[in-house]
């Protein structure tokens, strides 16, 4: 299995969360989770990261984090590590804690921020284990509302200050109190989790970031999807074929046939096309064609290194 995708810059923003190796109780005193919060303190401190909310539930966490030098994962690496360490000496048991390293969302701030601040200080509520965020004593919505002793390394006049100067602490408990929004509810429910949640434009500056590296599936769920026609036209340039040559069947084993080859091969592995999708644009009368067609192109690549250059320029064109 692949590690989750780590997307890492100065000041990118972050929701975090991590659960219990086989839904286990990570947290089961209020021991447990001032060790946890001093844990927080100390990352704050050490990796200069800011906390700008948590909510700590029986088996999981979520955190929201701002990183102004880009270092989440040494963070957490100590966050989860030193945690497993000291929660095992406690239980007087051994063994890993978490089902994984973490899960880390990368936020578009400026239009998703306050969803998600709601989201997580909503989370017992929703979960039934209390009726009100407010009465809640292990998240950080109470200081959001104004409770006295505030952790000094818990930030929340940013989010605050999103919903304006006057009355700000009023706002958002109004704002909290209408409920996690369809958008985000949507954007959670999903069985597996995007690692960006922002605009198209945010997703692309993200995209650019990254390296081209079509191999790494969340990387492949980042960037647009290509059209048959942005494809087709790459396949032209690179091929030097008319884009209607590409799209009719042609006989013959030269650059032509390679070209109409390149092309339902790229539709399938660059766009995820289907099999009768790709059969329908191409003109083939069954989907089977098309399945044929990618094999055969596959074992040709493998074989001729001039070949899988082209389709090397291909992708890149089609990223452009």
């Amino acid at each position: 299995m692949s590690r989750p995708l780590r997307i890492e810059y100065p000041n990118a923003w972050y929701h975090v969360m991590n659960r219990g190796a086989g839904y286990r109780n990570i947290f089961s005193s209020d021991t447990h989770r001032m060790l946890f919060l001093d844990l927080l303190s100390q990352i704050s401190k050490m990796f200069r990261v800011e906390i700008h909310g948590f909510c700590l539930m029986g088996n999981h966490y979520h955190l929201l984090i701002h990183t102004p030098e880009g270092n989440l994962q040494r963070a957490m690496r100590h966050l989860n590590g030193v945690y497993t360490q000291r929660h095992n000496r406690l239980e007087t048991t051994d063994g890993p804690l978490f089902r994984g390293r973490y899960k880390a969302i990368l936020i578009e701030p400026d239009a998703y921020l306050l969803n998600v601040s709601r989201y997580i200080h909503l989370n017992p509520v929703v979960a039934g284990v209390t009726s009100s965020a407010r009465t809640y004593q292990w998240s950080s919505y109470r200081y959001y509302m104004g409770a006295k002793a505030m952790p000094e390394w818990l930030h929340t006049k940013f989010v605050l200050n999103m919903l304006g100067r006057q009355q700000r602490r009023r706002s958002y408990r109004s704002f909290v109190e209408k409920g996690v929004d369809d958008e985000t509810q949507l954007f959670y429910g999903k069985n597996k989790l995007p690692a960006v949640m922002g605009s198209d434009t945010f997703r692309e500056s993200i995209c650019s970031r990254l390296p081209v590296n079509a191999e790494i599936p969340e990387i492949k769920k980042l960037r647009p999807v290509p059209s048959v026609l942005a494809i087709i036209q790459a396949v032209s340039l690179v091929f030097a074929s008319p884009e209607k040559e590409i799209l009719q069947a042609v006989r013959g084993r030269g650059m032509k046939s390679h070209a109409r080859s390149a092309g339902i091969y790229c539709c399938r592995k660059f766009a995820g096309l289907s099999l009768n999708e790709i059969a329908t644009a191409f003109g083939l009368s069954h989907y089977g064609s098309v399945s044929g067609s990618v094999a055969r192109f596959e074992r040709q690549i493998c074989e001729d290194a001039g070949l899988a250059e082209l389709v090397h320029e291909v992708e890149k064109k089609i990223n452009e």
